[in-house]
C-alpha cells in the first residue's frame, strides 16, 4: 500500500479519471479528500472508495474555478486530516471541438479557467502544507499536447500551459523538498469525450479513431490511469519531479496527427 496514511485533494473526482484515482488511491490506503461538481456523482465514488478499502473520505461539492471553494477545499481538508500529502489537480472541461475562426472569448475564458487557472490558484493555497509534509503535486494534462488534432486548439493550449507550469513549479519547490508532475493520458472513455463531440454516436465514432490510433488498440479504463498516477504519487518515484509523464499506450509514439 504505497500511499498508506497520505492524504490526498483530488479535484474533478466526480467521475472519469478523477474517480479512478480515488479508487486507486484508496487501494493504496490513502485518506482522500473529493471535490466535483456533481453531488450525487460524487457520493457513488465516495461508495466504491470505501469498498475499496478508503474510510476516512471528506468530500466538497462546488465549482473549482470559484476561489471561496478552493479555499474551503483546502481549509477543510487540513482541519480533518490535519496534513496534505498529495495534490491531484484533476478537474478539467472540454467545450467541443471547434476550429480556431470559430472560437469565442467565452470559450477561451471557460477552458483556461478550469484546465490552467483552477490548479494554479489551488496549488498556491495547498503549496505550504505541501512543503510541510514534503509531498507533491500530480496534474492531469493530455497525450494531445504531443499531436495535432483538428479542433482541439484551445483545450489542447490550456494543456501545453498545465505542462509549462507543472515544469516551472517543480524546479520552484524542488529546494523545498516538494514534487511536482504531470501525467499526459491517452484514450481515457470518460464523461469529457461526449463534451467534445455533438451527440453520443460521434462519441462513439471519435472513440473508435482514438483506439484505432493507440498501438496497445485499446482504451485505458479510469481506475488503471489512477495506479499510474499512484505510482507516480508514492515514495517509489521519489526522485522523478518536473517531468509529464505520458501514458498514452503509444498514441503520441506513432501518432503526429489526428483527423
Amino acid at each position: 500500500m504505497a500511499l498508506r496514511g497520505k492524504v490526498a485533494i483530488i479535484t474533478g473526482s466526480s467521475s472519469g479519471i478523477g474517480a479512478g484515482i480515488a479508487i486507486a488511491f484508496s487501494k493504496e490506503g490513502a485518506k482522500l479528500s473529493l471535490t466535483g461538481r456533481n453531488q450525487k456523482n460524487l457520493e457513488e465514488v465516495v461508495k466504491n472508495c470505501k469498498k475499496a478499502g478508503c474510510q476516512d473520505v471528506l468530500t466538497n461539492v462546488g465549482d473549482i474555478t470559484q476561489d471561496a471553494v478552493r479555499r474551503t477545499l483546502v481549509e477543510s481538508t487540513k482541519k480533518k486530516f490535519g496534513k496534505i500529502d498529495i495534490l491531484v489537480n484533476n478537474a478539467g472541461v472540454s467545450l467541443g471541438m471547434f476550429p480556431l475562426q470559430s472560437t469565442t472569448k467565452e470559450l477561451y475564458d471557460k477552458t483556461m479557467a478550469v484546465n490552467l487557472e483552477a490548479p494554479l490558484f489551488l496549488t498556491q493555497l495547498a503549496a505550504p502544507h505541501l512543503i510541510e509534509t514534503k509531498g507533491n503535486v500530480i496534474n492531469i494534462s493530455t497525450a494531445g499536447t504531443g499531436t495535432i488534432t483538428p479542433g482541439g486548439g484551445i483545450y489542447v493550449m490550456s494543456k501545453v500551459a498545465l505542462d509549462t507550469f507543472t515544469r516551472y513549479l517543480a524546479q520552484e519547490l524542488a529546494s523545498k523538498g516538494v514534487r511536482v508532475n504531470a501525467i499526459n493520458p491517452g484514450f481515457v472513455p470518460t464523461p469529457i469525450i461526449q463534451s467534445m463531440t455533438a451527440d453520443k454516436e460521434q462519441a462513439a465514432q471519435l472513440g473508435k479513431i482514438m483506439i484505432k490510433a493507440t498501438p496497445l488498440g485499446r482504451a485505458c479504463p479510469p481506475e488503471e490511469m489512477g495506479h499510474i498516477v499512484a505510482f507516480l504519487a508514492s515514495e517509489k518515484a521519489g526522485f522523478v519531479t518536473g517531468e509529464c509523464f505520458r501514458a498514452d499506450g503509444g498514441f503520441t509514439m506513432t501518432t503526429p496527427a489526428l483527423g
